[in-house]
């Protein structure tokens, strides 16, 4: 599980790495795909960051 309160970060970052990758197809660039699967190793780390211990049972 996730803490709620990272969730916008966490969207805000996919959502780039989404757009970085379709702009990779529509350019054929390969800076852009390098690009969007380092935001995705970023997003990857904010949602690791952000998560809760404990598996998120209350």
């Amino acid at each position: 599980m996730s803490a709620p309160d990272g969730y916008p970060l966490l969207l805000s970052v996919t959502g780039l790495a989404v757009l970085t990758f379709a702009a990779a197809l529509r350019m054929r660039s390969w800076p852009l795909w390098l690009t969007g699967y380092l935001l995705t190793l970023v997003a990857l780390g904010v949602a690791w960051g952000n998560r809760t211990l404990g598996g998120g049972i209350a």
